[in-house]
């Protein structure tokens, strides 16, 4: 481990100096070109100038001075040995993927989120966990609109997307929404086919009602899954997450999504590694994949075939 924090700290070092180095030259050759200019051309040419050639000039020596490759190289061996060693150590037959995700047609075959026009993804962890196989990633879905001269982004989720898979496929939909979760979307509308429109539904605990919407397909089912024991367990989770969540069930997988806000387990080569921090950050990761299957009890024989 000792040997792996020295590589990572060299590789950080060589990309911050990289950057510094980069950002320096630009500046001033900016800053250079501008003073040329101001003589010959109006001010605001100048600037404008002055600018796009400090620009060219950053990517230039970012690329002259291996700057990208000195990230990547270190946020590939920041997951390797702080990310994927440790999901390695809690769960089994882990396959994990920084650069890839849980690709947009996943989400929009659930029919349960808002998906945007922008949509990013990455950390993908396949693995399994007292005999339930799950997915994650983490997921960012924007909307961008354009008018004018202005650019609006509003953000339907910044966190991580989690699948779990049973061994029995469920006959219909179930969506159960936080109550500060949202961009979610219902196909509850008229204009949704029948057999995929789903429909409101109130339990009998009038609290569970207060902090979260219930969606289904078919009431029974509804009722079968959320037992007095899973909405008790859904209020303690709704105090206890990182971020406002949804659950959907559709055919054999339950998938979560948790609005954290944030993009999980990323280095940043402006700060040195605090390993304390770190190993909190990727464990909280952990915890919420432990903490579903064992609070929810997804192995249980309700699931199974």
């Amino acid at each position: 481990m000792d040997e792996n924090i020295y590589k990572l700290e060299t590789l950080r070092k060589k990309a911050l100096f990289a950057i510094f180095l980069a950002l320096t030259a630009s500046i001033i050759f900016g800053f250079i070109i501008f003073i040329f200019l101001l003589r010959a051309s109006p001010i605001r040419a100048g600037i404008y100038i002055s600018l796009f050639s400090g620009i060219a000039i950053f990517l230039l020596l970012s690329k002259i001075t291996k700057c990208s490759r000195y990230f990547k190289d270190y946020k590939m061996l920041f997951k390797s040995v702080l990310v994927e060693t440790p999901f390695r150590k809690a769960f089994s037959e882990v396959e994990f993927h920084n650069e890839q995700g849980i690709p947009k047609e996943v989400i929009k075959a659930t029919g349960m989120m808002c998906l945007g026009n922008r949509y990013y993804t990455n950390d993908y962890v396949r693995g399994s966990y007292r005999n339930v196989f799950f997915e994650r990633a983490d997921i960012k879905i924007q909307q961008v609109t354009h008018s004018g001269k202005h650019t609006h982004t509003t953000t339907y989720l910044n966190g991580r997307w989690l699948i779990f898979e049973f061994n029995k496929e469920f006959h219909f939909d179930l969506q159960i929404i936080g109550k500060g979760f949202h961009y979610s979307q219902r196909n509850s509308s008229l204009f949704t086919e029948r057999e995929e429109r789903r429909h409101r539904v109130d339990m009998e605990d009038i609290y569970f009602n207060e902090q979260f919407k219930v969606y289904a397909q078919d009431d029974h089912e509804a009722f079968y899954i959320l037992t007095p024991h899973f909405m008790k367990v859904l209020k303690d989770m709704n105090n206890t997450m990182d971020g406002d969540f949804m659950l959907g069930f559709t055919e054999n997988r339950l998938h979560v999504a948790i609005d954290t806000g944030k993009d999980a387990m990323e280095p940043s080569v402006f700060t040195k590694i605090d390993l304390t921090e770190v190993s909190l950050e990727v464990q909280q990761e952990i915890n919420a994949i432990i903490n579903i299957v064992d609070s929810l009890n997804l192995d249980r024989d309700i699931y199974k075939e």
